[in-house]
């Protein structure tokens, strides 16, 4: 099992997931508690492309293992969007609160049997030249309005299949056991357990 992990990511909500999960597999670390400078990467086509290019901009800073993550929201009803494009959909500068009501905005004419989505992330391990990927999903669908305070990006409009309520009504507890990230993050806890 390794001591040491590095996530490739600037943002809090998903390096606590990451933190919450690999407890007891390793020590997860971040880009900014390592002083390393934050680099912008270059888009891929899909999930598993964007999470190798997080992961692989770190790699001549770094000397260990490095995960890169890319998830994103995929509405049904809008033939898949806004997918990996989800972080900037609607402009890259969009706070998340607009994002969610252009999305609701867009499905105002939409029946809930018609509102399916899923929140999809592919976790990508690099290791030298080695890359293994890890995915999870939660399925659900997107609620009527924004609702709750918990969570971050589209949580307070969607609610998960088998719940009434927003992931961000939820709650973290709830969210991070049943996340489509703690999902990934758990297979990947499961492959780094048995290196």
């Amino acid at each position: 099992m390794p001591s040491k992990l590095l996530v490739a990511t600037g943002n809090e909500g998903k390096l606590r997931e990451f933190k919450k999960v690999l407890a007891g597999v390793c020590d997860v670390l971040s880009p900014r508690e390592l002083s390393l400078l934050l680099r912008n990467v270059k888009e891929g086509t899909n999930y598993a492309e964007n999470a190798v290019l997080k992961a692989k901009v770190y790699s001549d800073q770094f000397d260990g293992l490095i995960c890169g993550e890319d998830s994103g929201l995929e509405v049904d009803a809008l033939d898949g969007r806004p997918g990996p494009l989800s972080a900037r959909y609607g402009g890259e500068d969009t706070p998340h609160t607009e994002k969610c009501r252009l999305i609701l905005n867009e499905l105002k004419d939409v029946a809930l049997y018609n509102r399916t989505a899923r929140f999809r992330a592919t976790i990508a391990l690099v290791d030298g030249d080695n890359v293994e990927t890890f995915e999870g999903t939660l399925e659900g669908w997107i609620g009527f309005e924004y609702k709750g305070e918990e969570g971050f990006g589209y949580d307070p409009i969607f609610i998960p299949q088998g719940f009434s309520r927003t992931n961000a009504e939820l709650g973290m507890v709830i969210k991070n056991r049943i996340s489509h990230r703690a999902k990934a993050i758990g297979k990947l806890a499961e492959y780094l357990r048995n290196r």
